[in-house]
């Protein structure tokens, strides 16, 4: 292998986290005890060599908070990329959850589905209000979406991710379901003003 392809193949924090503070702390104790020597043995170069060290003292002070900045700024970055991935790995396991889900609660959706296919808001949601076994179906549906979003909008999920693969059907069903959900939330005897509120602040977002 040539020097030059060595050269390449060097890790690039190696000469700037390894080899150089390294080599810079030995420079700086040679010229500690250089300067030790001259003030011992040159009584009249006492003001100089004050005024140097204190130059010096600021640079290293300088240096040292340059370095901190920078390892600050890697272990902020590299705590952003670890937060990412855990986002992707949540967002993922929703995916899974949604392609594992039994066959017989697959078929109930699909049946569903093709009921509702030509129906207009108001009559979906009269379906809804009289169909008992309908509406546990499309709950069961739309808590599922409900938990995505919540978990998208506190920033435990990637939203990218999932709308990637959900986007289609987020806002679909939602907007089938629309209607019902005015009235759950509106119902005079027992209004719930507040569901299915984190699914419609993701798809309107």
């Amino acid at each position: 292998m040539s020097g030059n392809d060595a050269a390449v193949s060097k890790p690039v924090g190696q000469v700037g986290v390894v080899k150089f503070p390294v080599k810079l702390s030995v420079v700086l104790t040679i010229l500690v005890a250089i300067a030790g020597a001259i003030f011992w043995y040159c009584p009249r170069l006492h003001d100089e060599l004050t005024f140097f060290g204190t130059a010096f003292a600021m640079a290293a002070g300088v240096l040292a908070a340059y370095y901190i900045g920078k390892t600050l700024q890697i272990t902020v970055i590299q705590r952003e990329e670890g937060l990412k991935a855990v986002r992707i790995e949540k967002a993922f396991s929703y995916i899974h959850r949604w392609n594992a889900a039994p066959f017989q609660d697959r078929q109930q959706w699909r049946a569903l589905l093709d009921k509702m296919h030509g129906m207009t808001p108001a009559q979906i949601a009269n379906l809804l209000q009289n169909e008992r076994a309908d509406r546990a179906v499309i709950v069961d549906v739309l808590n599922f979406f409900e938990e995505v979003a919540l978990a998208v909008n506190e920033g435990l999920a990637d939203e990218q991710t999932l709308l990637k693969f959900f986007r289609d059907m987020l806002e679909g069903y939602f907007h089938q379901s629309a209607e019902w959900i005015n009235r759950l939330r509106t119902d005079g005897n027992r209004p719930r003003p507040k569901v299915y509120l984190q699914f419609e602040t993701m798809i309107k977002r």
